[in-house]
């Protein structure tokens, strides 16, 4: 038997909100059947660009799906030949965004807390804040802004949430 806990709070607390700058955005929509051999050709970009910041997928429709791929922005040239493959091999014509920003939202249990998610996009939505991708995680939100906009995303969510300090 499994017990869960489920907490609401008028101001959350976060653990933490961690801004990431300097990213390039790789967007690939693809078909559904092709899942299995684009996971294969990830392999050679994250030995290329030593390392993803974030890899989300969405679904568009029955047949179709799409990765947004971040990784630092220095990497960006070096990953292109990979590209021009993945076009060739696949018909897949990765689009690229750069830069492009991120903030972490580390809190504890996000999963068994009503309506983190709903506060976090109604405050960057009412703070004028374009969000380009997002995930969430059991303990972590992912938003991804462009470009000079995770900084007043951070400011809007450090008014909107409460973070401890050992002060």
């Amino acid at each position: 038997m499994e017990t869960i806990a489920v907490y609401w709070e008028s101001k959350v607390k976060v653990y933490s909100i961690i801004q990431v700058t300097e990213l390039t955005l790789v967007r690939l929509i693809f078909p559904l059947m092709l899942t299995e051999k684009l996971g294969e050709a990830l392999v050679p970009l994250e030995h290329t660009v030593r390392r993803f910041e974030l890899v989300t997928q969405d679904y568009i429709d029955s047949s179709h799906s799409q990765f947004n791929l971040f990784f630092q922005q220095s990497m960006q040239k070096t990953a292109e030949g990979i590209f021009d493959k993945w076009e060739n091999l696949m018909q897949v014509k990765p689009a690229l965004i750069s830069p492009v920003e991120l903030i972490y939202l580390h809190g504890p249990h996000f999963q068994d807390r009503f309506g983190i998610v709903e506060t976090v996009f109604s405050a960057l939505k009412g703070g004028g804040i374009e969000v380009i991708a997002s995930g969430c995680a059991g303990t972590t939100i992912y938003v991804a802004t462009p470009h000079r906009q995770a900084k007043p995303a951070s400011q809007i969510l450090r008014e909107t949430f409460i973070i401890p300090s050992t002060n």
